[in-house]
């Protein structure tokens, strides 16, 4: 039986009038069709995107469709330090109370970054651990919210300490799953003992998305459409964490199987205590090069 999104909606959300969303990848596949969830929700909105041209194209859409919407652009490229931090510095005196990091690369040509990592590694894991780090002070005055989102992929990943970023690896699936179990277990243990900002991981299940449009298989995408939720009914799962709350080793998507049914929380995908630390050390020693260096600053 299909999900019925306006119900959903309506027993699951509130109104968000004077709260302020701050979303990486906001005009991407999950991104615009979350970004008329929270307006619908009346939350202010503040967009954050490489694209900018597809950015404005979308806020531009979304004032038309919403009269009274409140929603601000910036530019942000997740793969350069520097890019991040002019960032930080528009909104670390800004009320946020929710920080989504949605923004992910897949299927993509492989590049070295200014930190020696491949850009997917570097996009989906590293610059969105810093920004939310950077951006803590913000969410700390208003007890926000951090929504990393994950994917069911991260159990293609393994840590490999002898190639922490998968460059060495062929699939794509694997160097994008690498890359989400970082941000997924870093997250973890970042936020498993703090009370002064919240975490909920989430994660969509599967869905066609531009994303997933990569290299046009046509084959696999009409599978996808024929059988995997459609985005509108996806990102509900990403929504839900705005709503609901979740323990640091929980999850949100998908009830059938991660893949099909209304969002609830569930146990994250096995780890071993020592992987888990050992990708969060990971984690803050790469934040740490960050702050530390003459480089980004």
């Amino acid at each position: 039986m299909a999900l019925n999104i306006e119900k959903w909606l309506k027993e699951n959300t509130w109104d968000l009038q004077g709260k302020v969303v701050v979303m990486t990848g906001a005009a991407g596949g999950l991104g615009s069709v979350l970004s008329r969830y929270l307006l619908q929700c009346n939350a202010s909105l503040i967009m954050l995107e490489r694209d900018v041209e597809r950015m404005e194209s979308l806020s531009k859409q979304l004032r038309e469709e919403f009269a009274n919407a409140e929603i601000e652009t910036i530019k942000i490229d997740l793969n350069h330090i520097r890019s991040i931090n002019e960032v930080v510095a528009k909104l670390i005196d800004r009320r946020i109370d929710y920080l989504i990091l949605n923004a992910g690369v897949y299927d993509v040509p492989l590049s070295k970054s200014e930190l020696g990592y491949n850009n997917v590694f570097h996009i989906n894991f590293i610059g969105q651990y810093y920004l939310t780090k950077q951006l803590l002070p913000a969410l700390q005055r208003t007890k926000g919210k951090v929504l990393p989102v994950s994917s069911i992929s991260l159990d293609y990943g393994r840590l490999d300490e002898n190639d922490i970023d998968y460059t060495t690896h062929v699939k794509s699936t694997k160097v994008y799953g690498n890359s989400k179990r970082f941000i997924t277990f870093a997250m973890s243990e970042l936020f498993k003992d703090r009370d002064d900002v919240r975490m909920s991981i989430v994660h969509p299940g599967v869905t066609l998305t531009p994303m997933t449009n990569a290299k046009n298989k046509a084959f696999i995408n009409l599978t996808m459409k024929m059988i995997f939720p459609k985005p509108a009914v996806a990102a509900l799962s990403i929504l839900a964490g705005v709503f609901k709350d979740s323990e640091h080793d929980e999850w949100i998507g998908p009830k059938i199987k991660n893949i099909w049914g209304e969002p609830s929380v569930k146990k994250l995908p096995e780890s071993t205590a020592e992987e888990r630390a050992k990708i969060f050390n990971l984690a803050e020693n790469i934040y740490k090069l960050i702050t530390t260096s003459d480089t980004f600053k």
